[in-house]
């Protein structure tokens, strides 16, 4: 759902990045097993900076690559991830398979976006119809019309449309309308008065107005357009939920029938949205963002139609230049990719077209790559491994010394009702409804996009689908969704060195265990812990406890938000408090696992290191990244994941069992005076 809601309910695991290429002078890559004692920096000591000591070596060799914003170890997985997933595409395309198999769909889909003669002629093209259309705009009722009509066809900038289990009843389906409208990264980018923001806001200005040049504007028709949008744009920002707030899910969740809402924007006509959607008669849906609303209501009928016929074009050609000619496609790199995250050169066509293949084609694409790359011997231990960490949660509850016996009970069986969801899908997506073909990239996009859109409207009135899956499983990442009480673990982040087989338990521990451990703490993080077994948000702590879990967990916010990330650009420890509680407890609940697995076993040293060394490095090493500082301040002011060195470092100086492994001692500064210490699990 327009990612807003998505992101919310369903909590990722790693930062939104880049994928990465290899520089012209071949970045240092690791090897492909355990730990590297060349990422070290044994000048450093451990009890002083821990991230340094475990990566420094890494961060010395490993400048940021051209073509990046940022570069680390999920950079590296994906440089080898690409070479099979390029492999698997172009053998599709040769292929030339049989009309409607999803063979001939990725491989179709896969020939588009390299077809670059095709492209170049086609230029904007595959959007002139829609461009006709908004040029015939003539009244606030024709406006209204082409934003219902970009819900259709899955091209809605506006605000955002999907479905999602009801928050409050998990056992059906509900629409979803969320903010949206922007076409900055997020709504403080127009708020703040700060001199650095009053510049990108001109810059943005001046992208708008390039864009709508290469679309056919006059310069000086082009700057104003762009001031107006900028203008109307500010005005969305104003209404619109901070990204702290929308970390709540309570803020997404504001049922109405469709007659309700009609009545609450009288220029917008939701009961015609969805009748044009095919859902006439939805009982109600979450009108989730009424201010915003309120404000699109009344643009619609104060704000020239002029400027709307600018504001429509300018988020046509925005969401589909990474798929026009080149003109767009570099415009387009100039201010979202070296402005905003500071690369300094556009990523290879091949591998930004893999993205969107897997992106637009994720399940058609993934059936074959887990064939090649995921061995059922990985998907075995990884199973073993969550039952373990599931047990060590189990006996770290059961023992809080500040948690009642009530919640307890209820926090054991929301931990016995977690599902895990391991590689691949048991049953895959149905892509027979999607057509694809080898006229337009662009086309092809946009018919996934449109498929997609009913493929999901399509739940409305059906029974939950436990066995879906909201990633690939050639995605580097893993997540935990609320609603399903689910944690999910794509089959391209059980690969080495996340997860290796061939490495002692520490290493395993350390590395995939801590991230095992993050997705299971996010259901009792604090928006997680808002969620019972079931998925429904309602609460099952007593008002003390839930007291005690607020407390500590503030200590965390006070932690995260004196950390400095760049210049003076603070982290948000509210924005980040549940990543952090996550990481935190993740890696808390992996030590105490691997304690149990080493059990009965000879604990020796490898390579001079005690098991629990090799634990702690393991997971600092999972984190090593980086940055430009373009792409750091992004990060930051939109992301809910602190920077890797505080991802390491933070849970890390309030653990006694890491000071314990690497021998510090009070006034370190790895470790946590004692009253500024987060105990929570």
């Amino acid at each position: 759902m327009k990612n807003r809601l998505a992101a919310t309910l369903a909590l990722s695991l790693l930062a939104a990045l880049q994928v990465p290429a290899l520089a012209e002078d071949k970045p240092y890559v690791t090897n492909e097993h355990g730990l590297d004692r060349r990422n070290m920096d044994l000048s450093v000591s451990p009890c002083v900076d821990f991230y340094k000591y475990a990566n420094g070596g890494w961060l010395a060799r490993n400048p940021v690559p051209s073509d990046q914003s940022a570069w680390g170890l999920s950079s590296e997985v994906r440089e080898r991830n690409y070479l099979l997933l390029r492999d698997i595409l172009d053998e599709a395309a040769a292929a030339k398979a049989a009309a409607g198999t999803n063979r001939q769909k990725v491989g179709d889909f896969w020939h588009t976006a390299m077809d670059t003669a095709a492209i170049e002629k086609q230029g904007a093209q595959p959007l002139a119809a829609d461009f006709e259309a908004i040029a015939k705009l003539s009244s606030p009722a024709d406006v209204a019309a082409r934003i219902r009509l970009e819900q259709v066809s899955g091209d809605s900038s506006l605000f955002g449309l999907g479905v999602q289990p009801d928050l409050k009843d998990s056992t059906k389906y509900l629409v979803y309308a969320v903010q949206g409208g922007l076409g900055l990264p997020d709504r403080d980018y127009y708020t703040r008065t700060d001199a650095e923001s009053a510049k990108l806001r001109e810059q943005y200005a001046a992208h708008v107005a390039a864009m709508l040049q290469l679309v056919g504007d006059k310069a000086e028709d082009a700057k104003k357009a762009a001031a107006d949008i900028l203008a109307f744009e500010t005005r969305l920002a104003n209404v619109s939920l901070t990204n702290v707030e929308l970390r709540d899910p309570a803020n997404f969740y504001n049922v109405k029938t469709p007659a309700e809402a009609d009545a609450l924007t009288s220029r917008f006509s939701w009961s015609g949205l969805f009748g044009d959607l095919g859902l006439a008669g939805l009982p109600n849906f979450s009108y989730a963002h009424p201010k915003f609303f309120a404000e699109m209501n009344a643009a619609i009928g104060d704000l020239p139609v002029a400027t709307w016929k600018s504001y429509l074009r300018w988020h046509l050609v925005h969401s589909y230049a990474p798929f026009l000619s080149d003109k767009f496609v570099d415009e387009n790199f100039a201010f979202y990719g070296k402005t905003l995250s500071g690369s300094r050169e556009l990523r290879p066509r091949w591998k930004r077209s893999i993205d969107q293949t897997s992106a637009s084609l994720g399940e058609a694409l993934g059936e074959v790559y887990v064939e090649r790359a995921f061995p059922p011997a990985t998907k075995k231990r990884a199973d073993e491994m969550i039952e373990n960490l599931r047990g060590a949660i189990r006996t770290r509850l059961s023992a809080l010394p500040w948690m009642g016996d009530a919640t307890k009970k209820q926090a054991l069986g929301k931990l016995s009702t977690f599902v895990s969801k391991i590689g691949y899908p048991d049953k895959w997506r149905d892509y027979s409804a999607l057509s694809i073909d080898r006229s337009s990239y662009a086309a092809n996009v946009r018919a996934a996009n449109i498929f997609e859109l009913r493929r999901n409207l399509a739940k409305i009135g059906k029974p939950i689908d436990r066995g879906e899956w909201g990633m690939s499983p050639q995605t580097i990442n893993a997540y935990y969704n609320p609603l399903m009480n689910e944690i999910v673990f794509p089959a391209a982040i059980m690969l080495p060195p996340f997860f290796d087989g061939a490495m002692d338990d520490a290493v395993n521990y350390g590395g995939m265990g801590g991230i095992i451990g993050h997705e299971f703490m996010h259901g009792f993080d604090d928006q997680g812990s808002r969620f019972d077994a079931k998925g429904n948000m309602q609460s099952w702590w007593t008002d003390e406890d839930r007291k005690q879990f607020e407390a500590r967990t503030g200590k965390l916010v006070d932690e995260y938000s004196g950390f400095v990330a760049v210049d003076e650009l603070h982290v948000n420890g509210k924005l980040t408090l549940g990543e952090n509680i996550g990481d935190l407890a993740g890696v808390t609940m992996a030590y105490h696992a691997l304690q149990k697995a080493l059990e009965g076993k000879e604990r020796k040293e490898i390579d001079g290191f005690t098991p629990e060394q090799r634990f702690f490095l393991a997971w600092a090493q999972v984190w090593r990244r980086n940055y430009r500082p373009e792409s750091l301040k992004l990060q930051v002011n939109t992301d809910p994941h602190s920077p890797s060195n505080y991802r390491v470092m933070g849970p890390l100086v309030n653990m006694p069992e890491f000071a314990a492994a690497f021998h510090c001692k009070a006034g370190d500064p790895m470790v946590a005076p004692p009253d500024k210490r987060a105990d929570i699990w």
